[in-house]
């Protein structure tokens, strides 16, 4: 079987502290969603974080992930790093913040249960 036949597999290599999901039909934005993500990951309030600008384009991130239709769109993963966090953001509005000073063996993000 092929990695096609499988489908999308992305590997992290640090350990999952928050898991959530972005609900299209609730949710303000994709970027809301990730920045409380990111504050409940570092345990602190939404204000205090650094600008997400810093690191990926909201504007982007809100275009590829808030339309309707992007859960029958095929398999998006955006990855990126705030600080030392790992942010995956996947097309279903799955998110998933990892500590990037946790290492562990690469592990796939969306298949495992944080622990």
């Amino acid at each position: 079987m092929t990695s096609r036949e499988r489908g999308l597999c992305i590997h992290r290599g640090s350990i999952p502290v928050v898991d959530t999901e972005y609900d299209f039909e609730t949710d303000d934005s994709a970027t809301e969603a990730i920045i409380w993500a990111l504050a409940d990951a570092a345990d602190v309030d939404p204000t205090d974080l650094p600008s997400l600008f810093d690191y990926v384009d909201p504007d982007a991130l809100n275009a590829l992930f808030d339309r309707e239709d992007t859960a029958v769109a095929g398999d998006t993963i955006l990855s990126f790093q705030v600080d030392t966090w790992n942010v995956f953001v996947r097309s279903d509005g799955r998110i998933r913040v990892c500590d990037g000073t946790r290492p562990t063996d690469p592990q796939p993000v969306f298949e495992s249960t944080i622990g």
